[in-house]
């Protein structure tokens, strides 16, 4: 009988980092790709419509789990404490207490940051995502997270 040690797991090509939210199971987060476009999409829906008119649009889609450029994107932000859409009112602590605020006394300094910090962490969340204890998810899942209108 000897006495090796037993090989080492295979290498990966890609290094991931370990998660730090607990991602509901099933979820499939949305890419990078379309993080980083929906924050950019966000900024050209408020010029477009003069702010008053995302305020409008984003107060019926909030309800959904969602906003205007999300809406576009068919992506839905999820709740990782209930993993189910986020409701109204988380929808408004992100986006405007979070994420307004922040943006307002940082100049717009922190959407920049906060739309960068998507390629950061394996969520794909932008800060103000980890600060709401949210995640976006693809409309793959959109099934089983059945969103009343």
């Amino acid at each position: 009988m000897t006495n090796t040690a037993p090989p080492p797991p295979p290498a990966s090509s890609a290094a991931v980092a370990p998660a730090t939210v607990a991602v509901p199971e099933g979820t499939v987060l949305s890419s990078l790709g379309k993080r980083f476009g929906g924050a950019l999409l966000t900024s050209v829906l408020i010029m477009v419509t003069l702010g008053i008119g995302y305020l409008i649009w984003a107060a019926i889609a909030y309800g959904k789990g969602q906003t205007p450029a999300k809406q576009i994107l068919k992506m839905y932000v999820i709740d990782t404490e209930t993993g189910l859409p986020a409701t109204w009112g988380k929808m408004f602590i992100r986006n405007v207490v979070i994420d307004g605020l922040l943006n307002s006394f940082t100049f717009g300094v922190f959407w920049l940051v906060s739309s960068i910090w998507i390629f950061t962490n394996p969520e794909r969340q932008r800060l103000t995502d980890k600060i709401a204890k949210t995640i976006v998810e693809e409309p793959a899942v959109e099934a089983s997270h059945p969103v009343s209108c």
